[in-house]
């Protein structure tokens, strides 16, 4: 994977502003990957998109992944420290293909399309059986079912409670990086919890802290030697560096 260049982290960073958290994702991830077709980022497994931004992450802000998470006890924020190639090399991207059968039935891994669909649903319950109808496919030849669906009227195996609790067991096995989690404890309090990982949100926040980083540069720059803003972000990070201690 290769890294973001200057110009590229500014671009991603404005068109990012006002976008969602899965769009920003897909749109890194499209910089990042021009020979992937834009709409097939979108219905690669969840897990694959946050494989493949954890890989450029890495190569773009190096291994070292700090963070925190708020304590669902007392609301106190925790830090944490991570090794990202550590976490990269322990992760795997699941098969585009993969498929979970259970009961004669078959479903395929969520993707970040299907996530885009239940945004708007009302509640947890109703979340989870609207993505699991659009995951079920009897025949992979078949196409997505519809993306809203009347609970009232699915067969009664895809409400079973039991078959959602495997349903999602198989695929958490099948796509594990769709789900990372850290396993916390509060300092303040002592409650031990397990963090969601979130590597989009990791990536969009390191994107905005480098995007104003390197505003903050093209001012000066532009203001002392009168260069636009391409030149200043086509040079390396040590000459831009340089230049900018220069003029103090």
């Amino acid at each position: 994977m290769q890294p973001l260049s200057a110009s590229q982290i500014l671009a991603l960073w404005d068109a990012g502003q006002t976008r969602h958290p899965i769009d920003r994702a897909l749109l890194a991830l499209a910089l990042a990957m021009p020979e992937e077709a834009p709409d097939e980022l979108a219905d690669r497994p969840v897990g694959w998109r946050d494989v493949n931004l954890l890989a450029l992450r890495n190569a773009t802000f190096g291994s070292a992944l700090d963070g925190y998470a708020a304590c669902p006890s007392c609301g106190s924020l925790m830090e944490f420290s991570l090794d990202g190639a550590t976490l990269l090399s322990q992760l795997s991207a699941p098969l585009r293909d993969a498929r979970v059968r259970v009961g004669g039935r078959q479903w395929r891994l969520p993707s970040s399309r299907d996530q885009a669909m239940i945004l708007d649903a009302p509640d947890p319950e109703t979340a989870v059986l609207t993505l699991l109808d659009r995951c079920l496919i009897d025949d992979p030849r078949q196409p997505d079912r519809p993306a809203t669906v009347d609970t009232r009227k699915m067969p009664e195996i895809t409400t079973s409670p039991a078959l959602i609790s495997e349903l999602e067991s198989r695929m958490e096995a099948l796509d594990p990086a769709a789900n990372i989690r850290l396993g916390m404890r509060c300092t303040d309090c002592g409650h031990v919890w397990d963090a969601v990982l979130d590597i989009g949100t990791c990536l969009w926040d390191e994107i905005c802290s480098r995007a104003r980083q390197l505003l903050e540069s093209v001012h000066r720059l532009a203001g002392a030697y009168g260069w636009p803003e391409a030149a200043i972000l086509a040079l390396s990070p040590a000459r831009r560096a340089a230049y900018l201690n220069m003029i103090g």
